[in-house]
């Protein structure tokens, strides 16, 4: 056996015991971190079980002192242990041989991976996917390697949208990840009721629940609350085998249900949706009844003070707006412009000019592309008052934009009456902690440009 053989072989055997120690899941992964350019969706599975175990074995209980005679006796107890299971352990056996007596190794795994960098982990090379990357992470904390922790991290940051947000909330407050749980918040609040609505709402556990629902900025209508609330009652009461009765899911949320808004809906809201939910006792809805309605009001077990929300920010790109006899004028045909920002945020709708004639109603489709695939749509209608302010035309729901990528915005309006038009238009634009920028759009059909033209403001939040 040539010298230095017995030494590899021995690193190499430790640095496989420590790597079969990883979980399964570890050994898994399909996807490299460093090739993945485009978004992962996570699907959430059940969570809890799984983090429980993490939990338990990332921050064990302090376990109760001992007295020293106690300890050293263990100590002697354990080596004689293993002095025994030694001498128990049967000779290796013979080694295999080829007919010209050569030295064969063993029939196993490690056969199929010639090369030592696709045995040991230090190899720099991870490889993550979307159901396998919490397990990850969790092997990444317990056995203290941050390099491969952070490339967790990294992965679930680009692959967080507001389906998944809530269950990656209640992961990352788990396992103390301050940074993913700060961006998982930027898409509860500006997708709230995304969020709220989608099925991992339903899949936290209980302490996130009453975070989520206690949050003041949380971008929706208090119905959206509520209903959410509902949902995550039934599937709860499914998870623990209960029967899904009106008792069984006030038991199961506790004082969650006393953190939703309720009194902050409108009467038309409350009386079309929680009123007649069964959630709600008799005497609970007769009181809110009598809030909104009496002037000598009683005591609810309910907040009062309607959610903050988030206020839009609005990005104006023209210094000055004019009007003329031929123009602005519509036929349906399409004004459209590009834009990219340096930090992420959610675009929520556009600022267009109106009528400079006098009072007057436009029908618009609005539309936000990337690489001439459609994020967002909405076809609605405006009413303008004939000054030269803008008028406010939103997407259904906020749509998130990642930076240093150049997206489409477009509108296309129709209506008799000319309006206002934008002038001097700026290629670059701060507001406040976000930069703008803005190139002309081969979209573009009816004039709108950098330096004029339509969609004088992007209406967003950071």
């Amino acid at each position: 056996m040539p010298p230095g053989h017995v030494g590899i072989r021995g690193r190499a055997m430790k640095c496989l015991t420590f790597f079969l120690l990883l979980p399964e899941t570890l050994k898994k992964s399909k996807r490299s971190v460093r090739a993945a350019k485009g978004p992962a969706c996570y699907e959430s599975g059940r969570p809890g079980a799984l983090p429980k175990k993490m939990a338990a074995e990332l921050y064990p209980p302090s376990a109760p002192n001992t007295n020293l005679a106690h300890s050293n006796a263990a100590a002697n107890s354990k080596k004689n242990a293993l002095q025994l299971q030694h001498s128990a352990q049967p000779p290796p056996p013979p080694p295999l041989h080829n007919l010209n007596n050569n030295h064969l190794e063993s029939a196993n795994w490690q056969s199929c991976h010639p090369t030592l960098r696709e045995r040991y982990m230090y190899s720099d090379e991870i490889d993550l996917e979307a159901d396998t990357v919490l397990a990850t992470l969790y092997a990444a904390k317990k056995y203290i390697v941050p390099a491969l922790a952070k490339a967790c991290v990294n992965f679930l940051e680009t692959s967080l949208e507001a389906k998944n947000a809530c269950v990656l909330l209640s992961q990352s407050r788990l396992f103390e990840e301050p940074e993913l749980t700060q961006r998982c918040w930027e898409v509860i609040d500006a997708q709230a009721e995304m969020a709220l609505k989608s099925e991992g709402f339903c899949e936290i556990d209980q302490q996130t629940l009453e975070i989520i629902v206690t949050r003041e900025a949380l971008n929706t209508k208090e119905v959206v609350v509520f209903e959410a609330v509902l949902n995550w009652a039934e599937a709860e009461c499914r998870r623990q085998g209960l029967p899904v009765t009106p008792r069984n899911k006030r038991n199961v949320l506790g004082k969650a249900l006393y953190l939703v808004r309720i009194p902050t809906m409108t009467l038309e809201e409350f009386a079309n949706g929680a009123a007649q939910s069964d959630i709600l006792t008799l005497e609970e809805r007769h009181n809110i009844f009598l809030w909104y309605t009496a002037a000598n009001k009683p005591t609810l077990e309910f907040p009062l003070t309607k959610r903050k929300g988030l206020v839009p920010q609005r990005c104006h790109r023209f210094q000055s707006s004019a009007y003329r006899s031929n123009q602005w004028r519509y036929r349906g045909r399409c004004d459209s412009i590009q834009f990219a920002v340096d930090k992420r945020i959610f675009i929520a709708g556009l600022g267009l000019y109106g009528s400079s004639s006098g009072k007057a109603e436009y029908s618009v489709k609005i539309e936000l592309k990337r690489l001439g695939a459609v994020l967002a749509q909405n076809l609605t209608k405006f009413t303008s008052d004939g000054s030269s302010n803008t008028f406010s035309v939103w997407f259904e729901h906020p749509v998130q934009v990642e930076q240093d990528t150049f997206y489409n915005v477009s509108a296309i309006l129709d209506g008799n009456e000319l309006s206002y038009f934008g002038q001097e238009g700026m290629t670059e634009v701060q507001c406040g902690k976000v930069t703008f920028q803005f190139q002309c759009s081969s979209d573009s059909t009816n004039g709108t440009g950098v330096q004029g033209g339509q969609i004088p403001e992007l209406i967003f939040y950071a």
